[in-house]
C-alpha cells in the first residue's frame, strides 16, 4: 500500500466514522432529554455530580444500537440487492421503525406494568427510576428491548 493509498484509507474511515457517530450521538442525546427529561445544560450535572450511571448506560445502548443500523446502511446500500442509496436509507427507515414499536411495545409492556404498580404514568415512573433512584438494572433492561430488536433487524430485514 502506497502512502497515498494509506492517507486515502485513513480520510475515509474517519470520514465515515463522523458520519456514523455524529447523528449517533445526537440521536442519543434526543433520547435522553425526551425520555429521560434531562436538558443538555444539566447533563454535566447529572453525570458528574448525581453520578446518575443510568444516563451513561441510555447513552450506550441507543449509540450502540442506532450506529449498527446507520453503520449497516453504509456498509451495504443495497440490501435488496439494488445497489442504489434510495434503496439503503429506505432499509434504514423501515429498519429504525420496526425497532422502536417492537421497543415502544416491550417498554409499555414491562415498564407500564412496573408503573401501575406504583400508580404513576409510565413516562413519570420512567424518570423517577432512572433519574431520580439511580435505577441501572432498568437502565440495562430498557436497553435489552432496544438492542434485541436492533439486532434482530439489523440481520433480518431485507436481507
Amino acid at each position: 500500500m502506497t502512502l497515498s493509498e494509506l492517507f486515502t484509507t485513513l480520510l475515509t474511515e474517519i470520514g465515515w466514522n463522523l458520519a456514523v457517530w455524529l447523528p449517533t450521538v445526537v440521536v442519543s442525546l434526543l433520547f435522553i432529554r425526551a425520555v429521560l427529561g434531562v436538558r443538555m445544560r444539566e447533563l454535566t450535572q447529572e453525570i458528574e455530580e448525581h453520578q446518575t450511571a443510568a444516563i451513561g448506560a441510555v447513552f450506550f445502548w441507543v449509540s450502540l444500537g442506532f450506529s449498527l443500523l446507520l453503520s449497516r446502511t453504509i456498509a451495504d446500500p443495497s440490501p435488496a440487492g439494488s445497489g442504489s442509496w434510495a434503496d439503503a436509507f429506505s432499509w434504514l427507515a423501515v429498519a429504525v421503525l420496526v425497532t422502536l414499536l417492537l421497543f415502544g411495545l416491550g417498554v409499555f409492556v414491562v415498564f407500564g406494568t412496573l408503573a401501575r404498580r406504583r400508580r404513576e404514568s409510565l413516562l413519570v415512573y420512567i424518570r423517577r427510576e432512572m433519574r431520580h433512584e439511580h435505577n441501572l438494572a432498568l437502565s440495562f433492561i430498557m436497553g435489552a428491548l432496544f438492542l434485541v430488536p436492533v439486532v434482530v433487524t439489523y440481520h433480518l430485514t431485507l436481507s
